[in-house]
C-alpha cells in the first residue's frame, strides 16, 4: 500500500486537534507526527518548531472563522436575528467538538505570559467576533455608542458559559449565555 503525502495544511489540521485536546505544553512534535502518521523528524521538513506550528494553526483558525463564521454579518440576506442564531449554532457546534473548549482562549490563558508571540493572532480572534458582533447589534437598532461595549460583554459571556461548562462538565452554562444574549439583543432592539 503506497504512502500517503501529508501536506503543510494536513499538519495543521491536525495539529490543531491535539493541540486542542492537550494544549501546548503537554503536546509534543512527536504528539503531533504520530496524529499525522509521520515521524517527528518530518514535521521539520515544514516547522521549524512546536512554536512555528502553533503559530500556523493560530493563523489557520483566525482564517477559517474570518470565512466561515464572522463574514455573516455581512449577509444581507440575512436579517439581524438569523444571523445572532447562526453565530450561537456555530458556537455550540465548534466548541462542543472534541474537548469542549474555545482552543484560542485556552492557548492565551496557557501561554500569553511566556509565548507573546501567539497574541497577535488570538486578539486577532477575539476582535474579529466582537466586531462581527458590533455589526449585527447596530443592524438590531441599538445604539451605536454602545455597541462595541456590547459585544465584548457577549464574547467574555459566552468564554465565561464555556469555561463553567468544562468545569462543570455541564453545557447548558453555554447554552444559557447564548440564549441570555439572544434574548437580551432581540428584546432590547429597537
Amino acid at each position: 500500500m503506497p504512502t500517503q503525502k501529508i501536506g503543510k495544511e494536513d499538519i495543521v489540521r491536525n495539529a490543531l486537534l491535539v493541540f486542542k485536546e492537550q494544549g501546548y505544553h503537554h503536546t509534543t512534535m512527536s504528539d503531533i507526527g504520530k496524529a499525522c502518521g509521520l515521524l517527528k523528524g518530518s514535521l521539520y521538513h515544514h516547522f521549524s518548531g512546536k512554536e512555528q506550528l502553533m503559530e500556523a494553526v493560530l493563523e489557520n483558525l483566525n482564517q477559517y472563522y474570518e470565512k466561515k463564521i464572522f463574514q455573516i454579518a455581512d449577509n444581507p440576506d440575512l436579517a439581524p436575528a438569523d444571523k445572532l442564531r447562526y453565530l450561537i449554532e456555530k458556537s455550540v457546534e465548534i466548541f462542543f467538538t472534541q474537548r469542549v473548549g474555545c482552543l484560542m482562549a485556552s492557548i492565551g490563558l496557557e501561554t500569553t505570559p511566556i509565548r507573546p508571540s501567539f497574541s497577535a493572532e488570538i486578539q486577532r480572534f477575539f476582535t474579529s467576533w466582537a466586531q462581527c458582533m458590533e455589526c449585527i447589534l447596530t443592524e438590531l437598532g441599538h445604539p451605536h455608542a454602545q455597541v462595541a461595549t456590547m459585544a465584548w460583554q457577549s464574547v467574555a459571556e459566552v468564554e465565561g458559559g464555556l469555561l463553567l461548562a468544562q468545569v462543570f462538565q455541564d453545557d447548558t452554562y453555554l447554552h444559557n449565555a447564548h440564549k441570555n444574549i439572544y434574548n437580551r439583543f432581540l428584546n432590547n432592539s429597537l
